[in-house]
């Protein structure tokens, strides 16, 4: 009994806090441009309010078969200090198996539906990311307080980093 009433309360006082997400900046880096340049690197406002991140990564050696990528959460207090997640992981062998990384497999989640990186290696193919927008819903998983976030993905092949993609985040209680 105990045990119910405080599983109710909880779910309500989950339920009750409304949090906001926003992208506030991006910063797209190649560290080897004769791999791949990012053609495209911005945020454009869709809607009032609704805010888009958009990408484009020409690839210049194609296919690529061995991708590896890093994701590190960031959180702004004095300056960004790592906050609760950083994974790497082989990127080709998650497409395969998605339940090994459940952090990635949350990260994808978001960003396959307006990707063009829904399928599994070789990549021989532009890496395109249109007015993909952040979803709340996508945190069902993660809850995180309210504050100003830093999210890291640095993508590699062939056992080297090639990019490194920086996404600010304003998570605002409502």
């Amino acid at each position: 009994m105990k045990l119910t009433c405080v599983v109710i309360l909880w779910l309500a006082f989950y339920v009750a806090i409304d949090v906001a997400v926003r992208f506030t900046n991006i910063k797209c880096q190649t560290f080897h441009p004769e791999f791949a340049t990012f053609e495209k690197c911005d945020l454009k406002v869709i809607g009032r309010g609704i805010i888009g991140l958009n990408v484009y990564v020409k690839m210049w050696h194609l296919p690529v078969n061995n991708i590896s990528v890093n994701m590190a959460l960031f959180r702004k207090g004095n300056g960004y200090r790592p906050f609760l997640y950083n994974v790497t992981a082989d990127f080709c062998r998650y497409l395969k198996n998605r339940r090994k990384h459940p952090l990635v497999d949350i990260f994808m989640r978001t960003v396959m539906k307006d990707s063009n990186i829904n399928h599994t290696c070789p990549y021989n193919h532009d890496i395109i990311v249109k007015d993909l927008v952040f979803n709340v819903i996508n945190l069902k998983y993660i809850p995180l307080p309210g504050g100003e976030y830093r999210f890291d993905l640095k993508v590699g092949a062939y056992n080297d980093w090639k990019a490194d993609v920086k996404i600010y985040l304003d998570f605002s209680d409502v």
